[in-house]
């Protein structure tokens, strides 16, 4: 699920134009490996806290397990709201992806006939969110099989497509692919550099989709940590290797850059294979892992949603804490996230700019969730782990020292890529090449205090010892995480599937 999510290999393909004049191959390829690196340490670090609190509030619980009472409610209220924004986008660029490769697939087809205009993608894009807003409600019972599926059919793609350009696409040389540099920024070589592997930092993102299924896991402790570690390390070997046929094959960058279809990879694929109906093929095919990745997004965006609604964070939290009967999936949420995301949709009929950087606060979004916890922990100390584990044996656990380095790692690489997301892509700096996402953020930032402000006395956080898979060695909450909660408004269920 996760690794149907991340879509890596497909994510880099479509990031071309954006590496190539920052860093160049250099960027593309040892960039990634450094991302790579990087996130195994990110998830690494989750991973230790999931294991000893796996719910589906992941990260904002995280934090309130870690907090002093002083700032538990308010730090975990404003991390709860990172995460659900984060997740909310990702849904939105998963639908948005999936129509631009159906769009693309079209134009190929047609022989340039086919005109992408806003209105049509938005159109495609309302359809993919319908559908795979229907299959979360509707086909709760498949989502596990499906997510299977979805991951040998993008571990499939990337084997079809890197055979096809390999077999017949010209070559570059090796000189090429593992030392040329460009910097076409106008920024220094340092600068331009760490925005080439920023690109690469967004197709490792959102894997702490498992840590807000683990309530619906069988053994959490154990499988949450292993599953975010793994869709890491398979999307590294995936993305390494396409990067690898990418920039052996990329022998005329002018001209793929400039296509019609709006995909350089469908592009590449047409150039190399001299057939339209491959390429159109191919394209679908994409789409699809696009499509998977959307119905994976909704699948964790509703269940951050509804740990919230049970948390009491949300306005009218007894409408959505609410999980259906028959069906066992919250339906009140699914739709929430449906009706934002026809909503926010929207903002691709408008400005270029005002998208662009709606699309780009995904990836600080769940930067910030993933290193609240972490920035936390440190600050109070590893030690504190041990007082909540107990007698835990299962799940991720580093030793002190191991720890201390994964997860200083961590912190350090989630706030400077934060930080240099920010920055405009290329100097100078024109109205129409700003980047804008530091509006959004503030923004963000603005609502969510004032919504705390307001509402934020009905917020308790989580009450561990009513949600499965709390480690606390003897099967009783910790003493700093004792609730004196309203016992009638928890109407929540959870329904664990085995």
């Amino acid at each position: 699920m996760a690794f149907a999510i991340l879509n890596t290999w497909i994510a880099l393909a479509g990031s071309i134009g954006l590496i190539l004049p920052s860093g160049g191959s250099v960027a593309f390829f040892y960039g990634f490996l450094f991302c790579v690196l990087c996130c195994l340490c990110v998830a690494a670090s989750l991973g230790e806290l999931g294991a000893i609190w796996p719910t589906a509030g992941g990260q904002y619980h995280f934090v309130f397990a870690l907090c002093t009472e002083r700032w538990r409610l308010p730090a975990s209220f404003f991390v709860g709201w990172t995460s659900i924004a984060g997740w909310l986008v990702v849904v939105t660029v998963q639908a948005y992806f999936g129509a631009l490769f159906i769009s693309a697939a079209a134009v190929v087809a047609s022989s340039d006939a086919y005109q992408i205009t806003p209105a049509r993608t938005y159109g495609i894009y309302l359809a993919i969110l319908t559908l795979t807003t229907a299959v979360n409600i509707w086909g709760n019972r498949i989502l596990g099989k499906w997510n299977d599926c979805a991951l040998y059919w993008s571990v499939l793609g990337v084997l079809v497509i890197s055979i096809v350009l390999l077999v017949k696409a010209d070559k570059n040389d090796a000189e090429f692919v593992f030392t040329s540099f460009r910097n076409e920024t106008g920024w220094s070589d340092g600068v331009s550099w760490i925005l080439g592997l920023l690109q690469s930092a967004l197709s490792l993102i959102a894997f702490d989709v498992v840590l807000h299924m683990a309530e619906e896991m069988p053994d959490p402790a154990r499988d949450s940590p292993r599953a975010m570690i793994y869709a890491i390390l398979v999307g590294g070997v995936t993305g390494s290797a396409f990067i690898i046929v990418i920039l052996f094959c990329l022998t005329d960058p002018e001209t793929i850059l400039a296509t019609t279809t709006g995909m350089p990879i469908i592009e590449m694929v047409l150039q190399a294979t001299k057939s339209r109906s491959a390429a159109t093929i191919l394209s679908f095919m994409l789409s699809i892992c696009f499509v998977n990745g959307c119905n994976a997004s909704i699948t964790s965006a509703s269940r951050l949603l509804f740990a919230m609604a049970r948390d009491r964070g949300i306005v009218f939290h007894d409408y959505f804490s609410h999980i259906q009967h028959g069906l066992n999936v919250p339906v009140r949420t699914i739709v929430l996230c449906y009706g934002f995301n026809v909503c926010f949709g929207l903002l691709y009929l408008g400005p270029t700019v005002a998208f662009s950087a709606y699309v780009a606060s995904v990836t600080i979004f769940l930067d910030i969730s993933y290193a609240m916890p972490i920035v936390v922990l440190l600050i109070r100390g590893r030690d504190i782990l041990n007082e909540h584990r107990g007698s835990q044996k299962a799940g991720l656990k580093m030793s002190k020292k191991l720890g201390l380095a994964v997860n200083v790692v961590a912190v350090v690489y989630l706030l400077v890529t934060s930080v240099f997301f920010c920055f405009p892509i290329a100097l100078p700096v024109t109205g129409s090449s700003m980047n804008y996402v530091s509006v959004v953020l503030g923004i963000f930032t603005v609502l969510v205090t004032l919504y705390w402000l307001v509402f934020g006395r009905s917020f308790r956080g989580p009450s561990f010892d009513i949600i499965p898979g709390l480690a606390t060695g003897e099967g009783e909450t910790h003493p700093d995480l004792h609730l004196n909660r309203d016992e009638t408004s928890e109407k929540a269920t959870v329904t664990r599937h085995e």
